[in-house]
């Protein structure tokens, strides 16, 4: 039987940073937001899906600068190979994406030369007052989400302070799952309350009315009431849905050693 991932806890990050009050040669007036609609904890069987907007917040002066490119550092365990649906847009415009080319893997031994940042480098420029760039990329292998630094490059100018929430290394647990089943006999009591609704009074005249003149005393009680009463059998039928809710409670471990190589009777 094989065995499913689970990744480690998060650590704690911010999903929105933004450089332009960070000081440089230039201003690099780009704010970075992971859109909520990204995949931070797929289920098994569903990719791991980051989305980041990125807007330009500068203006037409000589301070701001354009963007170049940026990386964003994520875990060095992440290939090329676990990338999948990557997309980049521009100003609502599609870019062509090239893994390899203009979205890449810099490895720590080759990091990308301006910013001198490893990671996963996104190669698109965009302008410093109306740029908004929106990059999309799905991992095949989940990893923790941790504080991320954006390293970002324009005019010259090379930032690396600030971090966003992305995908980071650590340790990698796992589970092999388990079916068990509890047999249980159910009891529930049932209350049957019948009720009698009356609906709308129908009057019936019998016969033509009779018309007396002066005034007469009326037979029967003033004020009186006729009573009388109808049987009628029912049959309720009453549905009942059985079912468990389960609950797991503190479990117990046994350590059996540890060994070089693969345990004896267990499969990866």
């Amino acid at each position: 039987m094989s065995c499913n991932c689970v990744m480690a806890a998060d650590t704690p990050c911010v999903s929105v940073i933004d450089y332009t009050a960070v000081q440089g040669d230039r201003i690099l007036p780009f704010e970075f937001a992971l859109d909520p609609a990204s995949i931070l904890h797929p289920v098994p069987g569903q990719n791991q899906r980051f989305i980041y907007t990125i807007t330009a917040k500068g203006a037409n002066q000589p301070i701001y600068a354009d963007l170049s490119h940026f990386v964003l550092v994520i875990c060095s365990d992440i290939t090329e190979e676990m990338l999948q649906n990557v997309s980049v847009t521009i100003n609502g415009v599609q870019q062509p994406v090239v893994i390899g080319g203009n979205v890449s893997i810099m490895p720590l031994d080759h990091p990308d030369p301006p910013t001198g940042c490893a990671g996963l480098k996104f190669d698109f420029g965009l302008n410093k007052v109306t740029g908004v760039m929106t990059v999309v990329f799905e991992l095949t292998v989940p990893h923790p989400i941790g504080p991320v630094t954006v390293c970002v490059f324009g005019g010259g100018t090379s930032l690396d302070s600030l971090a966003i929430c992305g995908p980071v290394c650590g340790q990698v647990e796992t589970t092999c799952p388990a079916v068990g089943f509890q047999r249980a006999r159910l009891c529930v009591p049932v209350t049957i309350t019948p009720f009698a609704n009356t609906g709308d009074t129908t009057t019936l005249c019998c016969g033509a009315p009779e018309i007396v003149s002066g005034a007469i005393t009326c037979p029967g009680t003033p004020l009186g009431t006729c009573v009388f009463t109808i049987i009628q059998d029912i049959c309720i039928k009453v549905p009942v849905a059985f079912g468990a809710n389960a609950t797991v409670g503190n479990y117990s471990v046994q350590c059996l050693g540890a060994t070089p190589v693969m345990c004896e009777g267990c499969t990866g």
